[in-house]
């Protein structure tokens, strides 16, 4: 059995993985930018994810990450990371009593995973139980992932499967980014353990104020201390967390460009030795992309700074 997860409210980074240039996973850099993640104010960690290459990780790989991000952590804040990866249903039910052994807060389920495409609502749901049978006391978070395929959950079935798994189901990081669904879903989940970590950074305040949990984006990659700020302050300081969702979304083009590979030299850019190569594939910004990726650095840098200014007066 592992831990309960701590129902940390903020931003969760989806972690990336860092690779040397020979394409080998660089731990010392991964285990600097999990520091720089919490030297953030980052309210938990979701490694071995999307944004972690996941598909192109080893089983082995995915576990190492995952061991290293709960070390790294030593419990200051919670770590969840994905399970129920491999090629056949034994290997997928594996992965996640694998990654629960390693003290995961939460093992968390790419719900297209689950089924097949074509599969129905009531397959997804009987699918989500013989899972919760299959795992003990495992705690699980959903993972509305885009590939292999996006597969959305309605928020009548998400709250079907919220209450039936109780305590058990503890995360989902939702990809909508619809704030209509959104509510729904809330609604829908209303008593449950399940908390709602909007991966859309657009509605990002909106989903706050609904009562979403807090966000798991892309964008955490980039400036995780303002977004940790954002979810501090939306309810005391409405006007402070309005500006910093018209910055967001003013930056967000820059961001999802090139992406993972943007992000790495960005961050190497922010003080954390790591090299861009991407496993997936991701061509190498151009001398021109690099320069205004470095006016967008020092273009955060400086809303930062007048943000902190404006907090001390």
């Amino acid at each position: 059995m592992i831990s309960p997860i701590n129902h940390a409210a903020g931003v969760w980074p989806v972690v990336l993985t860092p690779f040397r240039p020979d394409g080998k996973i660089d731990f010392p850099a991964y285990r600097k930018l999990l520091e720089y993640y919490i030297a953030e104010g980052v309210a938990g960690l979701f490694a071995v994810c999307l944004s972690s290459e996941l598909y192109q990780l080893t089983p082995s790989e995915r576990l190492e990450l995952a061991r290293e991000a709960v070390a790294v952590s030593g419990g200051r804040v919670p770590v969840v990371a994905c399970g129920y990866l491999g090629n056949t249903e034994a290997e997928k039910l594996q992965s996640v009593f694998d990654m629960a052994a390693l003290g995961m807060d939460a093992v968390v389920i790419p719900v297209c995973l689950l089924v097949p495409q074509e599969a129905g609502d009531e397959a997804l749901f009987a699918a989500f139980e013989t899972l919760l049978a299959q795992t003990a006391e495992i705690r699980l978070g959903i993972y509305e992932c885009p590939l292999p395929y996006h597969r959305l959950i309605p928020p009548q079935l998400l709250g079907r499967m919220a209450h039936l798994a109780g305590e058990r189901l503890a995360f989902l990081k939702d990809t909508c980014c619809d704030p209509a669904a959104i509510a729904g879903k809330l609604r829908a989940c209303a008593g449950t353990s399940l908390r709602l970590y909007n991966a859309n950074l657009t509605t990002c305040l909106e989903s706050l104020k609904l009562g979403a949990a807090g966000y798991s984006g892309t964008s955490a990659n980039f400036y995780p201390g303002l977004l940790a700020e954002l979810c501090r302050c939306f309810r005391d300081d409405p006007e402070r967390a309005r500006e910093l969702q018209q910055f967001f979304n003013l930056v967000q083009r820059h961001v999802e460009f090139k992406y993972p590979r943007s992000a790495k030299h960005f961050l190497n850019r922010c003080g954390v030795p790591m090299d861009d190569f991407c496993r997936v594939g991701c061509d190498r910004l151009s001398a021109e992309q690099l320069l205004q990726q470095e006016a967008l650095r020092n273009y955060i840098e400086r809303f930062a700074i007048r943000e902190k200014s404006a907090e001390n007066h």
